[in-house]
């Protein structure tokens, strides 16, 4: 492994985007620094010989060749879009890793049975529409353009009409993954929380992945002068959200022993001035969850809390659904050569299951899936703050290495 290519790799795409003031990394979905970082990515893939486009969406898909081309490809990837002020390896690390492998198998002259696909998918974070793991929604078929001209980002951008100028499908080649068979999915990333750390493990073998079910919430409240307008005839939709927000996180602590997380992560107050009573509240909702069951209970629970506060406050809203995943369970047989790779070298390992959302939970569904994740500093994530060292890079790519190797064998068999 070549770790200081991979570091000057993430100094380079992170250049492309970042906040000199805090840090922070702004590769926003289909902007213009998640473009060129799209772009840089694909001239890596060609440098390192894979045959590599772009499909509609703009996810990136890079070949290399193995033994037998009839095979079904091992695929890995990630994606290097981020959060607004977003830190540096979510995401970047799975996709920097992928090519890693490649540059790996290629300086050794390994030639695999199986062919090899990596991806840098687009769109993974819900910050600009409000919903997560578009790229590979698209790739694996559930999500179609007609869909994608239903979604909006926060400004009424359409996303059809987003990517539609941006496009380069090679006629159709992205439905390859929508009819074909697929050996193995595989995924790098951070940990994105504090268990790797805490319980000082190297490496996280993933067994299942948590989901979320999203909202949008408006609140109509009565706009009005802050000084001539009397506390009891109030209809004030800030305080309204405001006592919803806390009920929303209430609910969270309740159920936290059965895997249950609560969220109100945005909110849009209207006029938002300090003299007039706040009219309107817009709030997005994130609700997850590794049990479907115990999480849908939580979303009727808030659902009947909203009611009840807004009921009381004289205040009216519209509760929008932006869309649920299902949580996912992970393949057994590749987190079994996953540990067997970290027994090999003597690096410690902590089975868990994933509480943030990815992009391999769209794969887990068609094909055998699994993640391996590295530790990152007090579980810090989607901040300037998040940070992992040489060494964990190192340890995660050498992992990611051994396992794919053993997946693209001929013999492995993995029943899911």
């Amino acid at each position: 492994m070549n770790l200081q290519n991979v570091l000057d790799n993430f100094q380079t795409f992170n250049n492309f985007a970042r906040n000199e003031k805090n840090g922070g990394i702004n590769r926003i979905a289909f902007t213009h620094p998640e473009r060129l970082a799209a772009l840089k990515f694909s001239m890596l893939c060609q440098k390192a010989g894979l045959d590599v486009y772009f499909d509609f969406f703009g996810n990136v898909i890079a070949r290399r060749e193995g033994k037998n081309p009839s095979l079904k490809p091992v695929v890995l990837g990630s994606h290097i879009d981020t959060v607004r002020d977003g830190g540096q390896y979510d995401g970047l690390l799975g996709v920097l890793g992928a090519l890693e492998v490649i540059e790996h198998l290629n300086k050794h002259n390994i030639e695999t049975d199986h062919p090899i696909i990596v991806i840098a998918f687009a769109c993974e974070e819900s910050t600009r529409f409000n919903e997560a793991t578009l790229g590979s929604k698209y790739l694996t078929g559930k999500m179609t353009k007609s869909d994608m001209k239903y979604i909006k980002d926060n400004e009424g951008n359409v996303l059809y009409d987003v990517i539609e100028p941006l496009s380069q499908d090679m006629h159709g080649r992205a439905a390859l993954f929508e009819r074909n068979e697929i050996k193995a999915f595989l995924e790098l990333h951070i940990e994105q929380g504090p268990i790797l750390e805490k319980n000082s493990k190297d490496i996280g073998i993933v067994t299942a992945i948590a989901a979320p079910h999203r909202f949008k919430l408006k609140i109509q409240g009565v706009t009005s002068h802050s000084g001539s307008t009397p506390m009891p005839m109030r209809v004030d939709a800030l305080t309204t959200a405001s006592e919803i927000i806390l009920s929303v996180e209430s609910i969270g602590q309740t159920y936290h022993d059965q895997g249950i997380v609560t969220t109100v992560g945005y909110a849009n107050i209207y006029p938002n001035t300090m003299n007039a009573i706040p009219g309107e509240v817009t709030l997005l909702i994130d609700i997850r969850g590794k049990n479907l069951e115990v999480r849908e209970q939580v979303v009727s629970e808030i659902r009947q809390h909203i009611q009840t506060i807004v009921n009381k406050r004289n205040a009216s809203y519209h509760l929008d659904d932006l869309g649920q995943d299902q949580p996912r369970i992970f393949n057994k047989k590749m987190a079994q050569i996953t540990e067997q790779s970290c027994l090999q070298s003597d690096f410690s390992f902590h089975y868990m299951y994933s509480g943030a959302g990815h992009d391999a939970m769209n794969f887990a569904p068609i094909c055998p899936t699994s993640m391996i994740f590295i530790p990152c500093k007090k579980g810090i994530s989607h901040s300037p703050e998040e940070s992992i060292t040489e060494q964990q890079i190192a340890k995660g790519i050498q992992v990611y290495i051994d396992t794919t190797i053993e997946l693209a064998h001929i013999e492995v068999i993995l029943d899911n």
